[in-house]
């Protein structure tokens, strides 16, 4: 699974008690996904809307999100909901929009017990994963929602990932305080005790992945293995870890679930002007543990550049399988900056991040590959908005790319004979000893893209030659992808 440029469109228009009625609440942002380029949309699927009644399950919607993605050409990466952690409340927020477990579960707090703070005070709206009722039902829904998906996506592979949870927890959103980072629940007092931890936060993430994703992903892989990943919420709480979720240890996780392809970053920046390329890449690179293949599964997604930068350096530079900034339909931590209207219509950021998407997919088979190698570099400013220059020797080549405006290009060397530019708002200048008679009449400069794999070309690019110097400059004004070989 690799190149999966996308969006997360949302969930809480789809309302508890009506989920038939409101399913198609999001259905205007296919068409918008389509029409800003992305080639897979996220789609969070609530376990209360698989299994309504105990042991009832209803793949509805996953059916119609499906129709709709391939009605508009998008591959679905489905969000499984059961824990949701980005707000106050694991279980539910609130009982109209926001209900991820089964309400037979919410209202049973006796057979399925509530997680407990350091205070000894139970929380109603976080579960326990430390009994083992609440698991069994969860791993009994997901089995047979990874069934589902297998028998109505097996051939089609519209469906190309799964992501387990949301940004994972026990309480919610409280992460600053101690009190929160584990649960403290009878059962959980004595696991915390037979295994000999001291730490909170290291126990969370042993407890979480080892005793209840790990029974979750391996009978969903048993049924159908396609890519499962988890994604955790940026900042720092400990200095060992590598963001700001109680129990984030992409380590543990990954060790202790082995069906879990990678674990994702939500990166939210709250200072768009300042964030500079490095910040990104420092950013980035503490989540290059072990065999984490690092992943920009949300960001912002307002009218600032953060998204299309991001976009190129995760997918150039380090090969991230899913981009995906969070959502079509409310801008965050921006605020009303919506890319997709009430109306379907594109609005604020979404022509700049079209741009970004629209280069990337016209080579993305390439992209894809060779992202994240020494044969792939990223070309772009320091901070948005300013002029760069930049050079790298690749394989040989000597690639200088200039551009402003928030122009950027990812430049692939993929064999000797070749050089591929995608990019835009910029200029790319080549030197080689190739630069010169007769070598340069056999030296083809060309527009186009890949389709199914296949090089279709357009027309020239827009070039000078410098005999002279022995330079090719290459003009990208516009998003577009020039192949140069020989």
């Amino acid at each position: 699974m690799r190149g999966c440029i996308a969006v997360e469109t949302h969930w809480d228009q789809i309302v508890y008690g009506r989920y038939h009625e409101t399913m198609g609440a999001y259905d205007y942002t296919y068409p918008a996904a389509e029409a800003m380029h992305l080639n897979a949309l996220k789609v969070p699927v609530r376990w209360s809307q698989v299994e309504p009644e105990e042991g009832v399950y209803d793949f509805s919607y996953v059916d119609h999100a499906k129709r709709m993605a391939e009605r508009h050409h998008l591959k679905l990466i489905l969000n499984w909901f059961g824990h949701y952690a980005s707000g106050q409340g694991t279980a539910y927020r609130n009982f109209t929009g926001e209900v991820f477990a089964p309400m037979y579960i919410i209202k049973d707090e006796k057979r399925f017990p509530r997680a407990v703070d350091a205070d000894g005070k139970p929380h109603p709206d976080a579960l326990s994963y430390d009994y083992p009722a609440v698991i069994e039902k969860e791993v009994a829904a997901f089995r047979a929602f990874m069934e589902h998906i297998r028998k109505v996506d097996g051939d089609t592979h519209t469906v190309v990932a799964v992501q387990i949870e949301n940004e994972i927890a026990v309480f919610g959103s409280d992460r600053r305080n101690p009190k929160m980072w584990r649960d403290h629940s009878p059962a959980a007092e004595r696991r915390f005790k037979e295994k000999g931890f001291n730490d909170d936060l290291k126990y969370t993430a042993w407890d979480y992945a080892a005793n209840w994703l790990r029974p979750i992903t391996d009978a969903g892989a048993k049924e159908y293995p396609i890519p499962f990943f988890v994604n955790f919420v940026g900042g720092k709480l400990a200095d060992w870890m590598n963001g700001g979720a109680p129990g984030e240890d992409v380590a543990t996780y990954l060790e202790n679930c082995p069906a879990i392809a990678f674990a994702g970053l939500n990166n939210y920046v709250r200072s768009p002007a300042d964030y500079s390329a490095d910040d990104f890449r420092m950013t980035f690179n503490s989540y290059r543990v072990g065999r984490n293949l690092p992943a920009l599964t949300e960001t912002n997604s307002g009218a600032s550049a953060v998204a299309p930068r991001s976009l190129f350096l995760s997918v150039g530079e380090y090969g991230s399988p899913v981009f995906a900034p969070w959502s079509l339909i409310a801008s965050y931590p921006e605020r009303t900056e919506p890319y997709v209207l009430r109306d379907g219509t594109l609005a604020n950021g979404a022509f700049a991040l079209s741009d970004a998407y629209l280069c990337l997919r016209q080579a993305m088979p390439l992209i894809s590959y060779f992202g994240g190698s020494e044969r792939a570099k990223v070309f772009l400013s320091d901070l948005p908005g300013t002029r760069f220059s930049k050079t790298h020797v690749m394989r040989g080549i000597q690639v200088s790319v200039s551009g402003s405006g928030d122009g950027q290009a990812i430049v692939v060397r993929p064999n000797d004979n070749e050089v591929v530019i995608a990019g835009y708002h910029c200029s790319a200048t080549l030197k080689t000893d190739r630069m010169v008679w007769p070598a340069l009449e056999r030296m083809r400069v060309a527009r186009g893209m890949w389709v199914a794999g296949e090089w279709r070309e357009e027309g020239d690019a827009v070039k000078t030659v410098d005999l002279g110097t022995g330079r090719l400059k290459i003009l990208l004004n516009e998003p577009q992808v020039v192949r140069v070989y020989w």
